[in-house]
Order: C-alpha cells, then structure tokens, then sequence
C-alpha cells in the first residue's frame, strides 16, 4: 500500500521515511478496523497530539483516496471537540478548510448502515457520580454528549472507537475508557476493534498505548471477556 505523501516524506530524510512508511502501512493496514474507522482514530490522534498540519493533511488526503468523505471527518471533528478541546477543533477545522480547497475532489463513498441518528443520553450510573462533584459541571458534561453521540455522517460504533483513541493519547484510562468501550462493544465493536485502535495509535506514544493495553485487559475482564 503506498501511502499519501510518503515520497514528500523520503525526500525530507530517507532513514526516518523507511520507518514512518513502516508504521503508516501497518496502521493502514489494520485488517480489524474499516477504513473508515482508521481514518476517524487517526483524525482523533491528530488531535490529541496536536499534529495539524502536515500529518493531518496526510490522514485527511489518505481517507479521501478511500472515500471517506470531507462531510464524515468534518463531523468527526464536531465529535471530538469536548474530548481534545474546542481551540484545537476551531484549528483542525481550518486545516480541513485549507486542504479542501487544495485537494482535487474524489468520489466519496457512501457511510455504511449504522445506528440512525436518535437523541442520546448518558446512564445515570454514569452521569450521578459527576453531578455529585459538581452538578454544573456534571450538567454541562451530559449536554455535551447528548450533543454528540446522536449525529448523523458517523454511527456510535465510529465515535466509540475515535474517543477511545483520544482516551489512550490523552490518559483517561478510567471512567471515561470504561464508557467508551461499552459503547464500542454494545454497537457493534468486538474485542479485537478496540485493541486494534490501540495499537493504530501506538505510533503516537508506544508507552501510552502499553499502558492502555493494560487498562483494557481489567475493562474486558470486567466485561467477562
């Protein structure tokens, strides 16, 4: 597979492309993961990071060459925004903006059959505990994925699994992990999806995704899995 850009890259140093060509395949090529899925983790990790202008060009340009469409990373964006900040979403979306404009249309695939766009809330087990610490806070934090979760352009499956990049990147390898994989494997994520994230991002902090791993390991064994 021969990755968007990856020639810009060797000209800058041929050593570092032989092994940023490396990674990028193997990411790429993630057998678990839909491209689609690929292309909104890698978005996520961009964001966490935050990589936004050449890396991000180059996740952007690659998930158009598989037909993901400007409409569904545009809203992946929307979707991340409380999870990487809103300053770093008002950037990502002036770079897809810029890379819009720059980049020859493509034939956008349709989104696959997903979970139709309904009204979503928080369980109460979820949403009490962080009323309890402070029930502004806690009231602004439930709007907020009400707010997300129940969009069109990316089913929950999607969004699941994009957070849960941000999780790995970012160390929320409590609560919020927890959220995040249940919402995975309750809409259609197996086990083996959300390792494959893990690993996808490992390129992005190998000791992150080491401790997420073992994060994962006490969810699924919570899960019975």
């Amino acid at each position: 597979m021969k990755l968007t850009n990856q020639d810009v890259i060797a000209a800058m140093d041929p050593d570092f492309a032989q092994m940023a060509i490396k990674v990028g395949q193997h990411a790429w090529g993630l057998p678990q993961l839909t491209m689609r899925e690929k292309a909104f983790v890698f978005v996520a990790a961009d964001l966490c990071v935050p990589s936004l202008g050449f890396p991000l060009q180059t996740h952007v340009q690659m998930a158009r060459t598989q037909g993901v469409s400007m409409a569904a990373l545009r809203e992946a964006v929307r979707h991340l925004a409380p999870y990487v900040g809103y300053p770093t979403a008002a950037e990502a979306m002036m770079a897809l903006t810029q890379i819009e404009a720059a980049q020859p249309s493509t034939t956008d695939a349709p989104a696959p059959p997903g979970d139709a766009p309904a009204p979503a809330a928080l369980p109460q087990s979820v949403v009490a505990p962080i009323r309890e610490l402070d029930e502004d806070f806690g009231e602004f934090f439930a709007d907020q994925f009400a707010e997300r979760w129940g969009r069109s352009e990316l089913n929950i499956r999607e969004r699941a699994l994009a957070t849960i990049a941000t999780d790995v990147l970012q160390g929320t390898l409590d609560e919020s992990l927890r959220l995040h994989v249940d919402l995975a494997l309750s809409h259609g994520a197996g086990e083996e999806q959300v390792r494959a994230v893990v690993l996808q991002v490992a390129e992005f902090g190998i000791t992150k995704a080491l401790a997420a791993y073992r994060a994962l390991n006490e969810v699924f064994a919570a899960h019975g899995g």
